[in-house]
């Protein structure tokens, strides 16, 4: 596997969300925990905000960076 590829902001992104989306599945098929309407509308809330700084900031999108695609580091 290219080792440009692990340098992908966008491939981290995706990772930790899918991560956290498995937790969520975990927890809920087990009743270990469950996420109520409100909880899920701050996680909401602090992801949107949290990754609207980051392209605000051009750190997952840079495309001042020559020779990339504007997503590696």
């Amino acid at each position: 596997m290219n080792k440009k590829r692990w340098r992908n902001y966008a491939l981290w992104i995706s990772i930790i969300s899918q991560v956290l989306l498995l937790l969520q599945l975990l927890g809920h098929l087990t009743g270990t925990f469950e996420l109520t309407d409100i909880m899920r509308e701050d996680i909401l809330t602090v992801a949107n905000v949290f990754l609207g700084l980051l392209a605000t900031l051009g750190i997952i999108s840079n495309p001042t960076k020559p020779n990339s695609g504007g997503y590696n580091l």
